[in-house]
């Protein structure tokens, strides 16, 4: 049932693209954005997934329940944030998991990067925030210089108030002890360097 990116129609619903917005970068499986958008009606929740067995899977339980503000698309994570949300259209990005391509001289592919935050600070609205999650302690420390390195956001903490299903990955890595770094950062003004 995986194919091509191309397999999938990248449509969307007319008008979902509108605030407010948040988009869930490698949605895998689809539970963190489908839960989310029972949770929180009155906002609209973007996966984007490269995998598009997933996507067309996502996209029936989505259907099957309801779900008018949820919507699921075949993509790659930078390449979706450049190309296909408006700027300042997102008020919050959602990274859970990504590849940590933890040889060295793959590092190269790994979704946060420099390149990554100027793109998600210029999705962001003004105050938008991005969450960064990873079971891999090395790659949350390239995370963490990457973000050092970079004007535009500021840390904020974790905690907003709402309430979060856990992904499939975070139940997998609760389930086994193994610890879970995250990182919340809020967007600012000054764009990245």
């Amino acid at each position: 049932m995986d194919g091509a990116l191309t397999a999938v129609p990248a449509d969307l619903p007319p008008d979902f693209l509108r605030a407010p917005l948040e988009i869930d970068l490698g949605c895998h499986r689809g539970r963190f954005v489908v839960s989310m958008a029972e949770r929180y009606p009155d906002r609209r929740f973007l996966g984007v997934e490269r995998q598009v067995g997933r996507v067309l899977r996502c996209r029936a339980k989505i259907t099957r329940l309801g779900l008018g503000n949820a919507w699921v698309i075949a993509g790659e994570g930078l390449e979706t944030l450049r190309e296909r949300v408006p700027a300042g259209g997102a008020e919050v990005i959602h990274v859970s998991f990504p590849d940590p391509w933890p040889k060295r001289r793959h590092h190269v592919r790994r979704l946060v990067n420099a390149e990554f935050l100027r793109a998600a600070h210029g999705t962001l609205a003004a105050g938008g925030v991005l969450r960064l999650m990873t079971d891999d302690a090395p790659y949350f420390a390239a995370m963490e210089a990457a973000v050092a390195a970079s004007a535009g956001f500021a840390p904020v903490p974790w905690d907003d108030g709402r309430e979060y299903p856990e992904t499939e990955f975070q139940r997998k890595f609760a389930e086994i002890g193994k610890p879970v770094y995250r990182l919340a950062l809020r967007r600012e003004a000054t764009a990245s360097a």
